[in-house]
């Protein structure tokens, strides 16, 4: 009777959600992305103190997103390879470190070594975290990475107007930013024996390789890609465009870009769901067609109704991104890291080229051209959308 009672002991273990591992690698997820979505709020301000341009204030983006595009992958593959689990508390740590030193540097080429280094912690960060939520969400894989990307939204959301208001009091209050990174650091902490043996017993379980379907693979970056351009467009050109024409305060800049950050947690959470009841295909191209017509509304509107539609870019571009990095996973058998690696470094790299190049074109021919041109790229997802497979699998 024995090997009989020690299935069912061992199986539930293998297949359920642990919850406290998974919710304090979430918790952290949110602090390290607090940190990055602070720094386009700060850039009004680094224009100011180091007499800088368009171009050079996007260029500072661009180095912060390039780094954890290029990085990402690499400490995927390293992860696939051996487990780096501290990298994970350590990325988590630098990642603040280097964001608080962005506006205490006296000249450019200072903060961009700010910004590389909290990129790098970003950078180390994000995949092995993601391989570990993962390993510890059993059989529910697309629950567990909504969760995990949920938490990045709410840093997202919450940096803003959290760094709007900080910065309102006086810059050494922005430092109070990197409180939240030690709440998150204990929370790993009180955690990490369970993680850490998570992580592991999954890799053995899944480690059998299999053919990767590289093409499809880069499809949905090309997919990635757009999405990342014109999110990060969003978030970077609101704040400048509302603070050079005047019609909104910092604060209610700060606040759209808000919206669209919080709403996103909603369609993260609630598009894996959506999915697996309609299928992956059509969830992405009903989200993608709902992003098109908010976006082709948004600079034409004001108050109340502006708000909405931000907030259903939010929503409808976020629904879609755990079923894309759940597909790439799928598309790389026994390569987990790098699959997350390169999904998450894609959108990064996304975001930071295209955001430059945004930059360059803002000052030739002004903010308000620039982000007309972003409002009119999400026809091309809509595209791509519709030359995605019906079938649930690749």
């Amino acid at each position: 009777m024995q090997p009989t009672l020690e299935k069912p002991i061992n199986t539930p273990t293998r297949a359920e959600v642990h919850q406290p591992s998974l919710w304090s690698i979430t918790l952290s997820h949110a602090t390290v992305d607090l940190q990055t979505g602070a720094l386009p709020i700060m850039l009004p301000a680094l224009l100011t103190s180091l007499s800088i341009n368009y171009s050079l204030a996007t260029g500072i983006i661009f180095a912060n997103q390039i780094i954890i595009a290029i990085a990402q992958p690499l400490f995927g593959i390293l992860g696939d390879k051996r487990s780096f689990k501290l990298l994970v508390p350590l990325g988590c740590a630098l990642t603040a470190a280097g964001m608080a030193l962005v506006l205490w540097m006296p000249s450019y080429p200072l903060v961009i070594l700010a910004v590389l280094i909290s990129g790098l912690g970003s950078a180390a960060f994000h995949p092995e975290a993601l391989s570990r939520v993962r390993a510890i969400s059993g059989d529910k894989p697309t629950t567990g990475t909504s969760v995990f990307f949920a938490g990045g939204n709410i840093g997202f959301g919450l940096a803003p107007l959290l760094t709007a208001f900080l910065s309102g009091l006086g810059k050494p209050f922005l430092l109070v930013l990197a409180l939240p990174t030690v709440l998150g650091l204990g929370l790993l902490a009180s955690q990490w024996k369970t993680i850490v043996s998570g992580t592991s017993s999954a890799k053995k379980a899944g480690s059998s390789g299999g053919k990767i379907l590289w093409g499809f693979v880069a499809f949905l970056g090309l997919l990635i890609t757009l999405r990342g351009t014109v999110l990060g467009g969003l978030t970077t050109f609101i704040p400048l465009y509302f603070h050079e024409n005047g019609q909104l305060s910092k604060t209610a800049a700060a606040t759209l870009v808000t919206i669209a950050s919080l709403a996103g947690i909603a369609g993260t959470l609630l598009g894996a769901s959506i999915a697996n009841r309609i299928g992956r295909k059509a969830m992405m191209l009903i989200s993608a067609l709902i992003v098109m017509l908010a976006m082709l509304g948004f600079l034409h509107t004001s108050g109340l109704v502006q708000m909405i539609l931000i907030g259903l870019v939010g929503l409808c571009s976020s629904a879609a991104w755990p079923t894309i990095v759940i597909m790439i996973q799928e598309s790389m058998p026994g390569y987990v890291g790098l699959a997350s690696g390169l999904s998450l470094g894609t959108v990064y790299a996304a975001t930071g080229i295209g955001v430059a190049l945004l930059g360059i074109l803002a000052d030739h021919v002004g903010l308000a051209s620039t982000l007309e041109l972003v409002t009119f790229l999400p026809i091309g997802i809509v595209a791509l959308t519709a030359l995605l497979p019906n079938s649930r699998k690749v």
